[in-house]
């Protein structure tokens, strides 16, 4: 059991990449991890997809409300030649109690990112995403999330969702997306999130593809992997009775 806990920890995150000149990217990994876990993780090892690793640095970690800390990992690295690389990161292990991941305290956490170097589509950074992947709703209320993707090279950008991931990078067995009275979907074009509506309460995942385009060129991708937690809300709206003659 001790084993289990020191492990649980992974709630949330993604990898982004900016390009620094050449063959030479920066690299920015930012996970949402459990603050009481004693698995505080300095340093984690990044596969960049050309058949290297490296460990990579801790720069900052924030503790946030609700047991939240933001870990940032930042580093470099040169690619030897064009081409496609995955960059992916596999972490023991989630936080316990997810509800959509079966057993999620022994599901590893990854996350992975699509860098093309095509020297015909010209030198290519990441989108940023400038809402947090740790988000509450509410149970019964439609819950709306947005990444808040920002692309500094004037990409479009398509959203969809995919399943989460775990071992290896496979289709975590028995994940689902979250129960829903109606329906949850993403807009592929405005990347809105739409919930209609949360069941039950708990804490959930969902993995968000974001591909970016250049003149209809698919030039790279990121998977943001976030936690949604669900909870008991006395959200109802006011009635306004209409008085006539009255602007209200």
């Amino acid at each position: 059991y001790g084993l289990v806990a020191m492990a649980t920890h992974q709630r949330a995150g993604e990898i982004s990449f900016e390009h620094v000149a050449g063959l030479t990217y920066r690299f920015t990994i930012v996970t949402y991890t459990y603050t009481p876990s004693p698995a505080d993780r300095e340093e984690l090892e990044i596969n960049w997809g050309d058949a290297t690793s490296s460990m990579v640095a801790r720069v900052r970690k924030v503790n946030l409300d609700n047991d939240i800390s933001v870990n940032t990992y930042i580093t470099e690295h040169t690619y030897p030649s064009t081409g496609t690389y995955a960059i992916t990161l596999e972490d023991p292990n989630r936080n316990a109690g997810i509800v959509n991941i079966p057993n999620s305290v022994n599901i590893p956490f990854f996350l992975d990112t699509i860098l093309i170097i095509n020297p015909f589509l010209g030198s290519n950074s990441s989108p940023q995403l400038l809402n947090p992947p740790i988000d509450d709703g509410c149970v019964g209320a439609v819950y709306y999330h947005n990444p808040g993707a920002y692309d500094a090279d004037g990409d479009s950008l398509s959203y969809s969702l995919v399943s989460c991931r775990g071992f290896d990078g496979e289709v975590i067995p028995g994940y689902s997306l979250p129960s829903a009275s109606h329906s949850i979907s993403i807009d592929p074009v405005t990347g809105d999130l739409i919930w209609d509506s949360p069941l039950m309460q708990g804490e959930y995942n969902i993995a968000i593809l974001i591909q970016e385009w250049r003149h209809g060129v698919l030039i790279g991708s990121m998977v943001r992997d976030m936690q949604i937690n669900i909870v008991a809300c006395n959200n109802d709206p006011p009635v306004i009775t209409t008085i006539d003659d009255t602007c209200v």
